[in-house]
C-alpha cells in the first residue's frame, strides 16, 4: 500500500533512522500494519524496536496531514509509553510487523497501542503511547539570563 518513497513523503525521518519499509494495511483514524526488514549481521535493539513501532503509530496519525520537513510541519514527539513488553530479539534477515490501533485522536495529540511480531510470535507489545506533534521553535531551550528561575548547582 506504501513503500519507502510513499513513507518518506508523510513522516520526516530519513535513512538510517527510518525504520519502516512499507505500510501493508491502512485503515485511517483505525489502524495500520506495517513493516521493517532487519539488516546487518546484529538483533534489532529494543529501542530501535520501539522507535520503529513508533514511527507507524506516526504514520497511522498523520497519513492524511503529511510533515516531511519537521521546521515547517512540526517535530513528532513521543509523550509518554505504557505497557511495554518485550519478547525475543528481532533477528538479522527477518521482517517485524508493527500493528498499531488507534485508541483516539485530539488535534495532534494521538493514543495508539498494539505490538510487533515476527511471522506469529509477538516480540513487543504497547499498552499506550501518547505522541503529539509540536512546532519546532517550542522544543528549543529557552534562553538563559539574569532574571531567570533555573539556578544551576556548582
Amino acid at each position: 500500500m506504501l513503500d519507502s518513497d510513499d513513507i518518506r513523503r508523510l513522516i520526516p525521518h530519513r535513512p538510517p533512522m527510518l525504520l519502516v519499509d512499507r505500510v501493508s494495511e491502512l485503515v485511517p483514524r483505525r489502524r495500520l500494519v506495517g513493516s521493517l526488514t532487519v539488516t546487518g549481521t546484529r538483533p534489532l535493539p529494543a529501542v530501535l524496536l520501539l522507535e520503529s513501532w513508533g514511527q507507524a503509530a506516526l504514520l497511522l496519525i498523520r497519513h492524511d496531514r503529511p510533515m516531511p520537513d519537521v521546521l515547517a510541519d512540526g517535530v513528532p514527539v513521543a509523550g509518554a509509553f505504557e505497557g511495554i513488553r518485550f519478547g525475543r530479539p528481532v533477528l538479522p534477515g527477518e521482517t517485524v510487523e508493527h500493528r498499531v490501533d488507534l485508541i483516539r485522536l485530539i488535534a495532534d495529540t494521538g493514543f495508539v497501542r498494539g505490538e510487533s511480531v515476527v511471522g506469529s510470535e509477538v516480540v513487543m507489545q504497547v499498552g499506550r503511547l501518547v505522541g503529539a506533534v509540536r512546532p519546532a521553535a517550542s522544543l528549543r531551550p529557552a534562553a538563559l539570563d539574569g532574571a531567570s528561575d533555573v539556578k544551576e548547582s556548582t
